[in-house]
């Protein structure tokens, strides 16, 4: 939550920040005058098209947000406890994964779904603790490997990751998918 300013409208800067990063908040019409703009810009708002107020701004942005990452991370989860195999999706690939989930489930196999609402920051604690839960987790992904390396590196090897990669032009079979978690549960 964003404090409000504690400088007079003189003295203040719209985006100088203390500790924690977050900036205090002016509130119109209390006498206080600031530019807000989408662009780079400088404490006071301003736009700052340099490499100093970029690196400055975005290393402040990234840092705050990896400071509330525990706080900001979200995931969908469903038949977690007990499962041999935990399917990692996001965006539509979550949807062609639930069908294989499904057959897979009606094949036998103890099947977890994790979807990632949002991919950053990574969950990293989250895919840890699921690692600690599966022999194994399946990840399908619309793209060439990227999201199974970083689910590979946050499971840290107390888990089989198998990626399930598809360049594009369309989504998943979910018989691919449901191939994947069959041999995973092996």
């Amino acid at each position: 939550p964003r404090r409000r300013a504690s400088k007079p409208p003189g003295e203040f800067k719209l985006y100088a920040t203390g500790e924690d990063l977050v900036p205090e908040m002016a509130h119109a019409g209390e006498g206080y005058r600031f530019h807000m703009t989408g662009l780079t810009h400088d404490e006071r708002g301003y736009p700052a098209m340099n490499t100093v107020a970029q690196d400055k701004l975005i290393g402040r942005l990234r840092e705050k947000v990896l400071r509330a990452a525990d706080r900001l991370t979200m995931v969908e989860e469903e038949a977690i406890d007990g499962a041999e195999v935990i399917v990692i999706s996001y965006g539509i690939t979550s949807r062609v994964a639930q069908k294989a989930i499904e057959m897979a489930r009606a094949r036998g196999v103890k099947v977890g779904k994790c979807r990632l609402i949002g991919v950053w920051p990574f969950p990293e604690k989250h895919i840890r603790k699921l690692a600690g839960i599966a022999k194994a987790l399946v990840v399908p992904e619309i793209n060439c490997g990227q999201m199974v390396r970083e689910v590979e590196r946050a499971a840290a090897g107390a888990a089989r990751v198998a990626g399930v990669t598809h360049a594009g032009g369309g989504v998943h079979r979910p018989e691919d998918i449901l191939k994947a978690i069959l041999e995973a549960a092996q």
